[in-house]
């Protein structure tokens, strides 16, 4: 079971209130497996491999297709409805990544930074996969990502003002770069 308290300005608790809480409240009927938290809102995956959202929705990073705030958990989906089962998620400043069952990632919210890794900065209110590759591990920063293949690459885009990206560069990055310093990473984890 989920609960959720404190401040809800947004619908950020998902109890389908803005009113602000307390004490716990417990969120929808699901079993839920995975949480994550962003700024001002959440994401969840349930047992059966269905993922949620809720709260503030300025840049579409609850991936609903809209920018309406949500007081209750919306599911995601992708465009095609192809995926069906998430299996991790991680949340940066205003923006979602999520892994489906196959391993494949998606990606949407704001992007001023290439923080979607889309070679864009275009902000965007629905998941995108990201390139082609087998994600094993990734984690979302305040506007950069890393993330590590099933080859055991690792991975970096988004803003790179403090070398974020590790391509010894400070050129903030839109696409995945690859860091050169091996091929054998399995977990990766970013400063929010």
């Amino acid at each position: 079971a989920l609960y959720t308290w404190g401040l809800n300005n947004f619908g950020q608790l998902g109890d389908g209130t803005t009113s602000n809480k307390s004490s716990p409240v417990k969120i929808g009927s699901s079993s839920w497996s995975k949480v994550g938290a962003g700024s001002s809102y959440l994401t969840s995956i349930d047992t059966t491999g269905a993922l949620y959202t809720w709260g503030l929705n300025n840049f579409g990073q609850l991936g609903d297709g809209t920018t309406v705030n949500k007081s209750s958990p919306v599911q995601v989906a992708t465009t095609y409805n192809i995926i069906s089962s998430w299996t991790n998620i991680s949340t940066g400043t205003d923006f979602t990544l999520a892994t489906a069952y196959n391993n494949t990632l998606w990606a949407w919210g704001l992007n001023t930074s290439g923080q979607l890794g889309l070679n864009t900065a275009t902000t965007m209110s629905s998941p995108v996969q990201v390139g082609t590759s087998s994600w094993t591990s990734v984690a979302a920063g305040v506007s950069y990502v890393v993330g590590a293949t099933s080859t055991g690459a690792l991975y970096a885009w988004g803003i790179n003002s403090g070398y974020q990206v590790g391509d010894g560069t400070t050129i903030a990055r839109s696409s995945p770069v690859q860091i050169s310093v091996g091929n054998s990473f399995t977990k990766v984890s970013a400063f929010s």
